[in-house]
Formats: structure tokens, C-alpha cells, sequence
């Protein structure tokens, strides 16, 4: 599967599930990131399958 994080297109060996099983796998917290599927936001319990379109957005705190 391919994955666009923050741009940046990475490849992980993910067959498809919820979207917080894909974050763990990349080590990334839900808190932190903005994940869009087919170009629409979605929460962290969706189902997403391995042909799908993901974008992960991190999230930048601070003032």
C-alpha cells in the first residue's frame, strides 16, 4: 500500500484494516495527524482497504 505522509509517498506493508492499525504500523500517534481517505477526513475507527487512496497529515503544535 502506499501511503502520502505529510507529501512524501511511503510504502508499508499494510493489506487493508482500521486506520489506527495503519498509524501504529507507522508509528505515528492519532493525536498528532489528519487522515484522509479518498480525499475526505475520516476517524480513526474506518475501515480502509489496501487499493485505497491515503493522505496522513501531521499536525503542528505550538505558538
Amino acid at each position: 500500500m502506499i501511503v502520502i505522509v505529510n507529501g512524501e509517498k511511503i510504502r508499508v506493508g499494510f493489506k487493508g484494516g482500521k486506520i489506527s492499525s495503519l498509524l501504529q504500523s507507522l508509528m505515528l500517534a492519532r493525536e498528532e495527524v489528519l487522515v484522509k481517505v479518498g480525499g475526505k477526513l475520516v476517524p480513526d475507527d474506518a475501515e480502509i482497504g489496501a487499493k485505497e487512496k491515503v493522505e496522513v497529515i501531521k499536525v503542528v503544535f505550538g505558538g
